[in-house]
Parts: C-alpha cells; structure tokens; sequence
C-alpha cells in the first residue's frame, strides 16, 4: 500500500508515517512539506492508495491540492487531517472530495479506524463533534423533491439510508436488493446532485431540503 502524507510539520508528519506503518505489513509511505513536493510524485508517475491532507499548507493550500488533483482525474481516496474544528471547513473539505476528516487531536485507535473505513469505500470523521458538524441547513424557502432533480422513488430510499450512516452493504440488505444495485443508484444520486461523493451527496440534499 503506498500512501502520500502532505503536512508541512515533519514531526507531526513523521508521527503519522509510525501510525501507518500499523496499517499492514507493505506499507510504504512518501511525505511532503508543500503541495509543489507533492505534485512532483504524481508528475513521477507514482500512485497513491491513500493521501492524508493538511489543509494549512505554505504557498497552495490543501483546497487547492485537491482541484489540482481532480483536474489531473487522480482518484486516490483522500483524508483531510487538520486542527480545525471549524464546521465550515469540514463542510467545504468534504463537499471538495474529501472522504474523512481527521482532527490532529485523535488517537491512534480514530485514526485508524477512519482510514479503514475510507479504504473501504465509506466516508468517516474521527469524532463524533466533527460528524455531527456536517448537516449543511436547508437553503431558506428551498424544498425541493426528489422528483424535481431527477431522483427516483427507489433513490430516495437510498439516500434517507445514507443520511443515516448506512454503508452500501447495509442499505442492500436493508432494502434485500444487491450491493452492486445499491451502487450503481449511489452513482446516479451524485450525478444528479452534482457532487463528488456520497457524503457531499447528502448534504447537497440537506442543503436544498430534500432531506
């Protein structure tokens, strides 16, 4: 497993690489200060399995490494790891395509519960303050239906589940239908609120009121 660190405090950095490195025996971890040293690796030709992301970086910050990201189509799963606990930036670091959060303050046990469950294709925050923080609040006079943006009766259902927390395994048998249906209806719910991820997902809907 090859995994980019991208925080400009190599002790911290350097902290995180011994968390890491409990993950499983083939572990190989590359850091970066700046995301300049990180791009190089991409222009190199390496790939990552897993990027950790401080947004507080020196010249671009981490919003802006995760546009250059998405413009080069680089699609390695990525963790924010910051000190914020500013909602908003949790908000904005999600909806940009982030699939967890975790706070500098977490314990090894969080971060590495978070990291497994981001590797298994689920979004995670390390603290429950931080879940909690991400329920965008409906746009004032906005409740829009399902059917106005092109969600059907069935999609719907599924995403009253994910707003729940519900993974795909669980909405598929929740639902008794296949994790491979479940899916495809997730894909098609992000393509029809223009998002990049499932959690971005449900906000969206949140935000419109939807949900």
């Amino acid at each position: 497993m090859n995994i980019l660190i991208l925080d400009d405090h190599p002790l911290f950095a350097d902290a995180m690489r011994q968390v890491l490195l409990r993950l499983e025996n083939h572990v190989v971890v590359q850091a970066a200060g700046n995301v300049e040293g990180a791009l190089a690796f991409i222009d190199a030709g390496k790939t990552f399995d897993l990027i950790l992301l401080d947004l507080k970086l020196p010249g671009l910050d981490g919003f802006a490494f995760m546009r250059v990201l998405q413009e080069r189509l680089v699609t390695s799963p990525l963790i924010v790891v910051s000190a914020s606990e500013d909602g908003a930036e949790v908000r904005k670091a999600l909806a940009a395509g982030a699939m967890g959060y975790i706070h500098k303050s977490s314990d090894i046990k969080a971060i590495l519960h978070t990291i497994h469950q981001v590797m298994a294709g689920n979004i995670c925050c390390s603290a429950a303050n931080l879940a909690d923080s991400i329920r965008f609040p409906a746009r004032p006079g906005s409740q829009a239906s399902p059917a106005s943006v092109g969600i059907s009766n069935r999609q719907f259902d599924i995403l009253q589940l994910m707003e729940k927390g519900l993974s795909n395994k669980a909405i598929a048998d929740k639902l008794n239908i296949a994790e491979s249906t479940v899916k495809a209806h997730v894909s098609r719910l992000i393509e029809a609120l223009v998002v990049h991820n499932r959690l971005a997902c449900v906000m969206e809907a949140q935000r419109l009121g939807i949900l």
